[in-house]
């Protein structure tokens, strides 16, 4: 960690600083947009999924009470505007289905099942429709309106050319409105024995031949008529029981289908809130440990930056009062300015000790010539004789460590001075920078080699 960081410069490592903790906070915010977008693609597919869904839901239901509301009043009063009404709203089902079909697949499957019970249901109300106006929408329209002519014609007839009768012509004519106003099937076989009474009274009477035909022939019409209009009742109730049959399948459908979809809904927004409170606790997370491993990474640097700094201020306040043995920790050519500092005052530090070893054995060797000069006693001679080559061995040991030094940068400059004789790839600006060190080490040395 040491020497990759002392290959920066102190400008560079402030703005790797800077440029890392940029790229931390670049990638919450890249983060926190990503979170963004799924919370609004999640809004995006609750909108145009669920929440659409949900109002086609609603259409359908309005569409398929406006439907049934619109047929239920033509069966009640059987106008033609009202028929109208219940197929342009049963249209308007039809659209709302094919666009709940446009949503998803689930929807397109459900649409499909609702589309054919509301086309079932669509047809038998035209079949009813038709079979009404067979009948008649008016008591003057259809077969209701042929009978009716039959009945007066009947009734008139045959009150006027037999009196005795009426009082049979009006229980058939009563039996009648009671069928008509009740719908009641044993009305219909009181009608069909009055009927049967009437044509043999008339078979009895007094008329002629030709005038009794006509009657009976009436009274057949009247019946013929009368079975027609029953027979077309009957087809109208089983109409009408197939599209109510149709009607209660397709209702249940359209308000499972709205719940679903309401449920749905709610479960919808229920997930993306969670989603959404989740999303913003790992964001503040994250941006928490974004902040922490920014500040880390900073206090980191900067340590690195000041660390040396203390260190020699440490040294030099020590180099202004003793030779201390310390030295700054460093790494062989550094780009780092803070570290080449620290190198120049451990040479600083180095040169004031190799000074301070000399000049003390320098006097020692004075301080030992001195006493052998000085005394005349033999055994203090002899002991300032061995102090003597002490002192000499001392600095004889100093001379050899720095020929030492100076034989260790010869051979770096040797090693480099080879290789740019013979050109090659690993040359590098490294190379030259080593080869001035080492010849700046070399002079230091001649340096304090000329001093001592």
């Amino acid at each position: 960690m040491r020497h990759w960081a002392s290959r920066l410069r102190i400008g560079e490592k402030i703005a790797l600083g800077f440029g890392v903790v940029v790229v931390i906070f670049l990638g919450v915010i890249w983060h926190d947009h990503r979170g963004l977008q799924r919370v609004l693609a999640d809004y995006r597919a609750l909108m145009e999924v669920d929440g659409a869904r949900q109002s086609h839901a609603f259409a359908i239901e309005s569409r398929l009470n406006a439907m049934r509301g619109a047929e239920e009043r033509f069966l009640s009063t059987r106008e033609p505007a009202l028929a109208q009404a219940a197929l342009r709203q049963g249209e308007a089902l039809l659209a709302a289905l094919d666009g709940l079909a446009r949503i998803d697949a689930a929807s397109a499957a459900s649409a499909a099942e609702l589309e054919g019970l509301a086309r079932a249901f669509l047809e038998r109300f035209g079949e009813i429709e038709q079979a009404w106006r067979t009948r008649g929408l008016t008591e003057n329209q259809g077969l209701q309106g042929a009978f009716r002519d039959a009945a007066h014609e009947v009734e008139a007839r045959v009150v006027q050319q037999i009196p005795a009768l009426q009082t049979q012509v009006l229980q058939l004519r009563r039996r009648e409105k009671d069928y008509l106003l009740r719908g009641d099937a044993e009305y219909v076989s009181m009608v069909e024995a009055i009927a049967l009474v009437l044509r043999g009274e008339i078979s009895a009477s007094a008329l002629g031949a030709d005038e009794q035909r006509a009657l009976v022939r009436l009274v057949a019409d009247y019946e013929r008529d009368f079975h027609a209009l029953v027979e077309q009742d009957r087809r109208i109730a089983a109409l009408t029981a197939a599209m109510d049959e149709a009607a209660e399948r397709i209702t249940p459908l359209v308000e499972g289908h709205l719940e679903q979809a309401s449920r749905r809904l709610a479960e919808m927004r229920e997930r993306i809130a969670e989603s959404s409170r989740a999303q913003a606790r790992r964001n503040l997370l994250i941006a928490a440990l974004a902040t922490s491993l920014g500040a880390l990474f900073a206090t980191l640097l900067t340590v690195r930056i000041v660390r040396p700094v203390r260190e020699m201020a440490g040294l030099l306040d020590q180099l202004t009062h003793e030779s201390p043995r310390e030295r700054i920790p460093t790494v062989a050519d550094p780009r780092d300015e803070v570290m080449a500092m620290a190198i120049s005052l451990n040479t600083l530090a180095d040169h004031k000790a190799t000074f301070d070893h000399w000049w003390r054995n320098a006097m020692r060797e004075a301080l030992a010539l001195r006493d052998h000069h000085a005394s005349n006693d033999a055994l203090e001679r002899e002991e300032a004789v061995i102090e003597l080559r002490a002192a000499v061995a001392a600095q004889l040991a100093q001379l050899h460590a720095l020929r030492g030094q100076i034989e260790a940068h010869s051979a770096v400059v040797q090693r480099i001075a080879t290789r740019i004789e013979h050109p090659h790839p690993s040359v590098t600006r490294e190379d030259g920078t080593a080869l001035r060190h080492a010849a700046e080490r070399i002079r230091d040395l001649l340096t304090v080699l000329d001093a001592c």
